[in-house]
């Protein structure tokens, strides 16, 4: 039996050795989504240089659903640029929201808020971009 003591104690080891890599590794990965992923990498109709401005929340219950019409919109060339009011409060005051999803023209400041089906927010897109 004493002959195999210095086998068991390798075995011992390089089974540590292996579980501490595992652990390492598995630390590693991320187990929530990362906060710096900009919406815009991931929402197709989001661009930072749009002359219209979507302000919204992700936790508005009308905003979840305008997500299906500006996905459709956007494969026809429409785009928004993004105003989280949940990531930045201050949107409210300077751009005098008071709901979402409210979308303003920077080139007049028109706005129209509230969920808009595909066909108005068109024309009102066609309108002030």
């Amino acid at each position: 039996m004493k002959k195999f003591v210095p086998y068991i104690i390798i075995g011992v080891l390089v089974i540590g050795f292996i579980g501490l890599i595992g652990y390492v590794k598995m630390s590693q990965i991320p187990n929530q989504p990362q906060t710096n992923t900009k919406i815009s990498d991931i929402e197709p109709y989001f661009d930072q240089n749009a002359t219209v401005m979507y302000f919204y929340s992700p936790n508005c219950s009308h905003c979840q659903d305008e997500k299906s019409v500006l996905t459709d919109l956007a494969k026809q060339g429409y785009r928004v640029k993004p105003m989280n009011i949940l990531d930045h409060p201050e949107y409210g005051k300077q751009y005098n929201i008071e709901g979402t999803p409210t979308f303003v023209s920077q080139k007049d400041q028109a706005r129209v808020v509230g969920f808009q089906k595909e066909d108005a927010l068109k024309s009102w897109l066609d309108q002030h971009k």
